[in-house]
């Protein structure tokens, strides 16, 4: 299970704390995933969470291992939209700093990584953005973005930060039974 250069130590309050250094782009080149595996069951499970949502932006975070350089996703994490303004939700997403936390807590308890951010796009393809690309923090995980049109789920597609931030490339998702 690679775990993206994150070493572990405790807090006095006896908190993990996920500490991630400063990663150059040529390492970073050889360890980025080859693809985002999801299987029906948690496809649907992230359709249902944008569907619920629109017509703002649902959110979560995605479980998951890292096998054979490609991210298999295990199981998903929703959380609430919390950006301040209501409106702008149908654009922006915010995800809460304890629901982060409580996701690190909850993945190490099931033996899985975060791997990634899922956010819906309502009425909009499922390609990252420039408030995307703004608000991006890690370039080891994978931006799953799912399409909602009219309250439906359409084409969902995943993406990379790219190591010096300067955008994102597409990532290859393959749907499997697993």
């Amino acid at each position: 299970m690679r775990d993206f250069g994150r070493s572990r130590s405790r807090s006095p309050e006896g908190l993990t704390l996920f500490i991630l250094p400063f990663v150059g782009q040529t390492f970073l080149e050889d360890v980025l995933p080859n693809m985002l595996i999801l299987n029906q069951i948690i496809e649907a499970e992230i359709a249902i969470r944008a569907v619920e949502s629109y017509p703002f932006e649902g959110c979560g975070l995605l479980f998951g291992t890292v096998q054979n350089e490609d991210k298999i996703v295990r199981a998903i994490f929703p959380v609430p939209n919390v950006w301040e303004v209501e409106e702008e939700r149908r654009v922006r997403f915010r995800i809460d700093d304890m629901d982060m936390v409580n996701a690190e807590l909850e993945a190490d308890e099931q033996g899985l990584d975060v791997i990634g951010i899922f956010h819906s796009h309502p009425d909009h393809p499922p390609v990252a953005s420039l408030r995307d690309l703004a608000w991006a923090t890690w370039t080891g995980y994978s931006y799953l973005i799912t399409e909602v049109r009219g309250g439906e789920a359409f084409e969902s597609k995943s993406w990379q930060l790219r190591s010096d931030r300067s955008g994102f490339n597409e990532e290859e998702i393959e749907y499997s039974d697993i």
